[in-house]
């Protein structure tokens, strides 16, 4: 019996196409190689001050399984040995770009000086591994998906110092290369204080004040747009606890990738000279790089929760005064002291804005906003020539509980 097929050939286009998709998305995920793999997270790493070192790369499926890794600091010393580290689900994009899908590293410690620092967790998605620098619109910057460390401490001989939890950053990059966004947190730190500073007024003071320890939260977000090199940090936060929120945030121009890449080696090439010379002409080569950046406007903020209070009623038990009695001597003698050189209004601003935090302390804000960005070299001849008019040229304001 003859069978005849009512299929039209026009029918069989769609799927004949959609057969070769599939066909080639197959094999442009079975391109890639491990070794060509290995010498791009090489690279990455060694733009970003790290030397990775492994021994051999071979594939596993989807993954890059990578052996005798290592890893050493700008720094130099012994380094870190990783031991075998796989790059999970590693893809390639029609430009030419490897995609990691993860990467994660076991618990390390590591010995530097006196110090141990330790981390916990550590984790990368997304990872970025550019086909070279040429082609890479971020000029090497690391860029990921999403990073998250569960925990770093660092312990010298007499115990812990610091410790930092769950710290988590994520980027998002725009469809077209153009601008890069970030945030991060760090759900929790906790600071020993009295073991940085062991001696002298200072231990004395955060004894009396109650703060041998710290503990507290930090948050930040921003962006960046590698073409002109507009860096935005729109929010940073320190929490502290039972002491206040320290708050910052900036904005500038001109932090390119080229910029980037020029400053590390001129800091690097001062690492290693070696005469007053060398180093003058270097110190001058790092000035001449500063005048690529512009100034768009700054801000720091203070959100007193108690710290202010405590501070005033430590100082004037030192002195044998008051609380009251400090903060008129504060009012008075800031137009004194800042009029030479800020101008007799701005210091009479300055001394409104500290007078009023003081006896109130809620919040207290420096700023600058110039109506114009203004060049970095600009702002350096002003501030030679006339801190008062550099005080205008970048609207500076101090403002309280506002």
């Amino acid at each position: 019996m003859n069978v005849r097929s009512t299929m039209q050939p026009h029918r069989l286009r769609p799927l004949f196409l959609a057969s070769l998709l599939v066909t080639a998305s197959s094999s442009h995920v079975f391109a890639v190689e491990a070794q060509a793999v290995g010498e791009r997270l090489k690279a990455l790493l060694s733009k970003q001050g790290i030397e990775f070192t492994y021994t051999d790369a071979r594939m596993d499926g989807n993954d890059v399984a990578l052996s005798g890794t290592a890893v050493k600091g700008p720094e130099g010393g012994d380094g870190l040995d990783l031991g075998e580290l796989t790059l999970e689900d590693v893809t390639e994009e029609l430009d030419g770009t490897y995609r990691v899908g993860r990467l994660a590293l076991d618990a390390f410690e590591q010995q530097e000086g006196d110090l141990t620092i330790s981390m916990e967790e550590a984790t990368i998605e997304g990872l970025v591994l550019p086909r070279d620098e040429a082609s890479d619109p971020f000029g090497g910057f690391m860029r990921y998906d999403h990073a998250a460390v569960a925990r770093i401490d660092v312990e010298n001989e007499d115990g812990p110092l610091a410790t930092v939890e769950n710290l988590v950053a994520d980027l998002t990059i725009a469809d077209d290369n153009s601008a890069v966004d970030f945030n991060g947190t760090a759900e929790s730190f906790n600071l020993n204080l009295q073991a940085m500073v062991e001696s002298g007024n200072a231990a004395g003071l955060l004894e009396d004040i109650g703060y041998q320890q710290i503990t507290g939260s930090a948050s930040m977000e921003g962006r960046w747009q590698p073409s002109d090199g507009r860096l935005t940090l729109s929010r940073y936060e320190a929490v502290i606890d039972d002491a206040g929120t320290l708050s910052f945030l900036f904005d500038l121009s001109g932090y390119t990738p080229q910029f980037i890449q020029a400053a590390a080696e001129i800091a690097k090439e001062m690492e290693q000279s070696r005469g007053d010379q060398q180093q003058a002409a270097q110190g001058m080569a790092m000035l001449g790089l500063l005048q690529q950046l512009t100034f768009h406007g700054t801000a720091i903020r203070f959100t007193d929760n108690s710290l202010t209070g405590k501070l005033l009623d430590y100082q004037a038990e030192q002195m044998g005064s008051t609380p009251d009695a400090l903060i008129g001597q504060a009012k008075a003698i800031i137009p004194a002291q800042l009029g030479p050189y800020l101008g007799a209004e701005a210091a009479e601003s300055v001394a409104e804005a500290v007078g009023t935090f003081l006896e109130n302390p809620e919040n207290i804000e420096i700023s600058a906003k110039p109506e114009n960005p203004v060049p970095l070299a600009m702002l350096a001849a002003a501030a030679m020539a006339s801190p008062e008019m550099l005080v205008k040229q970048i609207g500076l304001a101090v403002k309280a509980n506002q």
